[in-house]
């Protein structure tokens, strides 16, 4: 970003010593630097409000960020708890890794997603107890090897109790949303 302070605009030869000056060069001088300050103050706040902070949270607001090298990073785990019945809704905004214990018949929900022509993924991490059946929406596509279902219906029901992850990615926003499951089941 260019700075927008003039600096030429402050008569730097102003006042002329010895010779009696002016006071409008005087107003003129106080008036250029005051504009000169006040735009100063405008493009610091800029740059602290945009800026990429160490110490606390940063909002990119869906701008890219590139030739990015990362090490000992994290993704944010939500936990939606223990479901017996209802809807959880999965929002992609809540973090990448989103955990859940089902003991019953649930509806699922998604919301959120990034931008059409963006990948959003969410991996669910879920203690399933035997019996529960998951409903998906019709947005979402079933890959074959997701436990519990047979390829045609959005009912999975569950055989097993133990711990699954599924993973669901969405390049349109959530308009087809793509399910296939981590490993089997792990104990």
């Amino acid at each position: 970003m260019a700075s927008n302070i003039v600096p030429g605009n402050i008569d730097g030869t102003f006042p002329v010593a010895g010779q009696d000056n002016s006071s409008q060069g005087f107003r003129d001088n106080f008036t250029a630097t005051k504009n000169n300050f006040t735009t100063a103050q405008s493009e610091i706040t800029a740059l602290q409000s945009n800026k990429a902070s160490l110490n606390a949270s940063s909002d990119f607001a869906d701008n890219i960020v590139s030739r990015m090298k990362m090490k000992d990073n994290s993704e944010v785990v939500y936990a939606h708890g223990s479901v017996n019945t209802g809807t959880v809704t999965i929002d992609h905004t809540n973090g990448q890794y989103q955990t859940i214990t089902i003991g019953g018949a649930i509806t699922f929900a998604f919301t959120n997603w990034a931008p059409t022509g963006n990948a959003g993924r969410v991996t669910l991490q879920a203690q399933i107890n035997t019996g529960s059946a998951l409903t998906l929406p019709t947005s979402v596509k079933v890959a074959d090897n997701v436990t519990g279902g047979d390829g045609s219906s959005k009912t999975l029901t569950m055989t097993n109790t133990g711990l699954y992850v599924f993973e669901f990615i969405s390049v349109d926003a959530g308009t087809t949303i793509l399910m296939h499951q981590l490993g089997k089941q792990y104990t």
